[in-house]
């Protein structure tokens, strides 16, 4: 009896004493575990950009452009804003119903990288002038003269199809006005037009004869 007790305690499988008795759990496969959520950085575009940006800034780190790649890079930025259309301080254009210039005014100020400048076409005769630090000195003719209160304003006389056209259009932090007419002007127009021609050399066009 004594023997067959020692053959079952000694045939009784060992059990794993682990943490409250449990069995060792299986490795989960990697094929078998829950997808990890991503966060998400491309909400409106702006976590693509910011990554792209930093992919960009990194790469520039490590490779470095060389001086005569600089030079080509300023260059074409040079190009560029020598390309872009400059933006008139002051523009006046007078001329025929088909906007045709034989006979009229094309007067504008143009503020160039390097230069402010008051340039004119008048009856097809071109002229130009610096005005360098008298541009609010100009602004302020202008506004003497009655110009502000044509802004927004279109000057018509109806039933003629052909005649001349107009149109005044100032762009700075002391005037704004955009304003035209066909056939029809301002109270203000010969005062207007007196004070380019006395103070600021404008010529006199043969358009001015046949209002």
């Amino acid at each position: 009896m004594e023997e067959e007790k020692e053959k079952k305690r000694h045939g009784k499988k060992k059990r794993f004493r682990g943490k409250n008795n449990d069995r060792p759990r299986e490795k989960q496969k990697d094929s078998e575990k829950a997808p990890v959520k991503e966060k998400n950085n491309n909400r409106d575009g702006k976590g693509a950009r910011s990554q792209d940006q930093g992919r960009k800034a990194s790469e520039e780190r490590k490779h470095p452009a060389r001086p005569e790649e600089v030079d080509e890079i300023q260059e074409e930025k040079a190009s560029k804003t020598r390309r872009e259309p400059e933006e008139p301080v002051f523009e006046f254009t007078w001329a025929d119903a088909w906007g045709l210039y034989g006979t009229g005014y094309h007067v504008v100020i143009k503020n160039s990288q390097d230069r402010l400048y008051l340039s004119w076409s008048v009856d097809l005769s071109y002229g130009e002038t610096k005005i360098g630090d008298r541009l609010q000195e100009f602004l302020s003719d202008m506004k003497n003269c009655g110009v502000a209160s044509w802004d927004g304003r279109r000057y018509t006389r109806q039933g003629i199809f052909d005649g001349d056209t107009w149109s005044v259009r100032a762009n700075s932090l002391s005037l704004k006005v955009e304003t035209q007419g066909t056939n029809d002007y301002p109270p203000e127009w010969k005062a207007f037009l007196k004070c380019l021609h006395d103070k600021w050399n404008i010529p006199v066009s043969k358009r001015e004869q046949w209002e």
